[in-house]
Order: C-alpha cells, then sequence, then structure tokens
C-alpha cells in the first residue's frame, strides 16, 4: 500500500479548481507492506502523546516548484506554522531509522491543484497574480495524527485512514 501521515484539515473544499486534500501531509512514506503498520503506528502513537493540539490557519497561494513555471498550486499556512513544521520533524524522525531520513524541506501546503494542461496553466496564473481570489482564509484545530492509504484510480488518488492517533501533549510554557 502506499502511505502517508497527515493531519486533517476538514472536510474537502470545492470550487472551481477543487480543493484536492482534506489532509495535510506530514510524510509521505510509499509502499508499505500492511504487516509492518502496527510498528509505525506504534511510533506514531509515541510522537502523538509528545505532541500538544494546535490551530493551523490556510491562508495565500503558492507553486511548486515556483511561481513562474507552476506544476502544483497550493494553499499555505500562517499561524500553526511552527507548530505543524515541529510535528513533521518529530514525525519524521520517529520514522527515519525505518524509512530513511527525509531529504527534502517541510513546506506545510494543501494542494489546491496540478497543473497538467494550458488549462490549468492559465488559472494558475490567474490565482497567483491575484486576477483570481484565492480560497478564502480558514482556521482548523489539529488534534489527531494520521496513518493513511492512498490508491490511484482512473479518478485520482482515494485516500483511506489506517490510524488515527490523538495530540495529548501539553503546550510549551513561554519562559
Amino acid at each position: 500500500m502506499r502511505e502517508f501521515v497527515a493531519v486533517d484539515v476538514g472536510p474537502e473544499g470545492v470550487g472551481e479548481r477543487g480543493l484536492a486534500t482534506s489532509h495535510l501531509t506530514l510524510r509521505f512514506l510509499g509502499e508499505v507492506a500492511p504487516e509492518r503498520n502496527d510498528a509505525i503506528a506504534a511510533r506514531l502513537a509515541d510522537v502523538a502523546r509528545r505532541s500538544p493540539p494546535f490551530v493551523l490557519r490556510l491562508e495565500g497561494v503558492g507553486a511548486f516548484p515556483n511561481p513562474a513555471r507552476p506544476r502544483v498550486l497550493w494553499v499555505g499556512v500562517t499561524e500553526g506554522r511552527q507548530e505543524v513544521t515541529a510535528l513533521a520533524r518529530r514525525v519524521r524522525d520517529a520514522l527515519s531509522e525505518e524509512f530513511g531520513p527525509e531529504t527534502e524541506e517541510f513546506v506545510p501546503h494543501l494542494t489546491l491543484f496540478r497543473v497538467r494542461s494550458p488549462m490549468d496553466r492559465a488559472a494558475a496564473a490567474e490565482l497567483l497574480a491575484g486576477a483570481r481570489p484565492a480560497p478564502p482564509p480558514r482556521d482548523v484545530a489539529v488534534d489527531r495524527l494520521l496513518l493513511k492509504e492512498s490508491v490511484l484510480s482512473s479518478r485520482g488518488a482515494v485516500h483511506r485512514t489506517i490510524a488515527s492517533f490523538h495530540l495529548t501533549g501539553s503546550p510549551a510554557v513561554p519562559s
């Protein structure tokens, strides 16, 4: 199974270009044999016990690899960016022995759409230039860590939650 670790960001939004996901990926694992899920779940449960819940704000648009040559258009994270980045680092550290170290920098984002056609390229250019409105900002309470599988079909990826872990850590106390 193709698996990844994510946080839930609520129901999928559907617009002209559709909000493609209802989760924010923290670490993509790739093909994983089902018998490995218990060990992965134990590590994620430990991460969740040490991680406090938090709120993040989805806001603004950007593109990978860059706005001049967009292949993926995304909504960014403003508030809660530090917290979700720390959570991703804990997940990546917990799974690095089994899956190797993560080589790419974590950029918290929610995919809007992939640029696959001239029409997609035009929509991306309009969004990035501000000629088309970006999705409105929204706050999301993050209180669970998810182990998910992704099944590719002719209609796109279908995601299923394999396991869910409540974030129960205490927030850091400012000094």
